[in-house]
């Protein structure tokens, strides 16, 4: 049997039953979050440059952050770029790491809206899209995100496939189909991370997965085994092997518990400098600082690539700047700090040529250390990992419903708030897809 068609007979077509409570509570989180940054999203120029392009379409999924609708593939494209386009949305280590709301939730939405399913089927649907990507990843040894390919969009074509799939019920023979065509459509490259493609990836992957799906179920073949087969996934964008034994570490896992939240608007690359930064620079003000050092993996400065950011995009993916902005006390949980006023402004580059970035591969995968002198002749040191889940899914709630409501009371004013208890409680779906407008 593929292995494609094996995870789908464990995880296509889930039901609320099939999933425990804390990993549906944890997808429940997903959905909030993943809202709030569309919404914010939306008004970025990307999301206005694709509602331009796709202006003529027309159909019964609703376009986040506007009064329009479009047929499901252009709105699963359109919700997921926008979802991506501040890269302040969810993470996930497992199957090489990537982005699993960006590219699965507005597949899933997309598809319930057209097929008016109950709420506890889009957020099944949800979870089977986040377990069944992050497997076929594992299943391919890690050696996607080496090789360059973006795994949002690499991986994250087929968790908007299993999302949408589950959805319009397709059967394995169909899912088989599916897979196949999704395979053709898997790519993605980190040569354009800080640009506009990078969110555009998500997009691109979520409107796959749905297109895939259709497709499948119309009976237009392909390979289920594309993921095995000869120059099938593993050979040409893994490490050119199949890892069963991955599989079976993760065969009573719900990885969906594992997703992490982000707390700054930047990749997740630049988390622990920031969180470092913080701790090393508790009390010291801008003005006493006098050098600092920035020690991570070798992965963190090839995804951050951008020492001297010449765009508030790339401050996104510059380590570099996201330790000025810190040790100047910029709020780097707010999307506007990361403008290209800021990066071109006197203080932020005098701070900028104070710090030195550092590649260690003795420096655990996301994590940052930070050495810090000060005035006075003080020696402070910060450290932080950033891929630890939270602990206390009351606390990550609260945190998620405060990052909602300055994300989103700008556009949605005092319906914020109970629009954010509607998404956690996504059972009452029917309500929420016509407050998304």
């Amino acid at each position: 049997m593929a292995i494609a068609t094996d995870l789908w007979r464990r995880y296509g077509r889930l039901y609320e039953a099939d999933v425990p409570e804390t990993t549906w509570r944890w997808a429940q989180h997903s959905v909030l979050d993943w809202y709030g940054v569309t919404l914010a999203g939306s008004t970025q120029p990307l999301s206005r440059l694709l509602r331009d392009e796709y202006a003529d379409s027309s159909g019964p999924a609703a376009i986040v952050g506007t009064s329009a609708t479009a047929d499901v593939r252009t709105a699963a494209l359109l919700n997921g770029a926008a979802s991506h386009a501040l890269d302040f949305d969810d993470s996930n280590k497992a199957g090489g790491g990537h982005h699993p709301s960006a590219p699965v939730l507005p597949a899933a939405l997309a598809v319930a809206q057209a097929e008016q399913s109950p709420g506890t089927e889009f957020l099944a649907a949800v979870v089977a899209g986040f377990e069944f990507s992050y497997r076929i990843g594992a299943v391919m040894g890690g050696g996607l995100f080496k090789k360059g390919w973006h795994p949002t969009s690499a991986l994250g074509v087929f968790g908007a496939l299993a999302a949408a799939a589950t959805l319009l019920k397709l059967d394995e023979e169909e899912f088989g189909n599916a897979f196949g065509i999704a395979a053709s459509l898997s790519a993605g490259l980190q040569g354009n991370f800080g640009t506009m493609t990078k969110p555009l990836h998500a997009g691109l992957a979520a409107q796959a997965g749905v297109t895939a799906a259709r497709l499948g179920r119309r009976g237009i073949t392909a390979r289920a085994d594309a993921l095995e087969t000869m120059a099938g996934l593993a050979e040409l964008m893994g490490d050119g092997a199949v890892h069963p034994d991955e599989l079976e570490q993760l065969a009573d896992a719900w990885i969906t518990t594992r997703t992490i939240f982000k707390y700054h608007a930047s990749c997740l690359g630049t988390h622990a400098p920031i969180e470092a930064a913080r701790a090393a620079s508790a009390g010291v003000g801008p003005d006493e600082v006098g050098t600092a050092v920035v020690t991570v993996n070798p992965m963190s400065t090839r995804i951050c690539r951008f020492d001297y950011p010449a765009t508030g995009l790339e401050a996104k993916f510059s380590i570099r700047a996201a330790t000025a902005l810190t040790l100047l006390k910029d709020n780097t949980g707010d999307p506007a700090t990361f403008s290209d006023e800021r990066v071109h402004a006197a203080d932020f580059l005098d701070m900028m040529a104070r710090i030195e970035v550092r590649a260690d591969p003795d420096v655990p995968s996301q994590n940052s250390y930070v050495a810090l002198d000060a005035r006075g002749g003080r020696q402070l040191k910060g450290h932080a990992d950033s891929s630890i889940p939270a602990a206390d899914a009351d606390e990550q709630e609260a945190k998620l419903r405060r990052k909602f409501l300055a994300l989103g009371e700008p556009a949605l004013g005092n319906r914020a708030a109970d629009l954010a208890g509607r998404l956690l409680n996504v059972r009452s779906f029917g309500n929420i897809a016509s407050l998304l407008r």
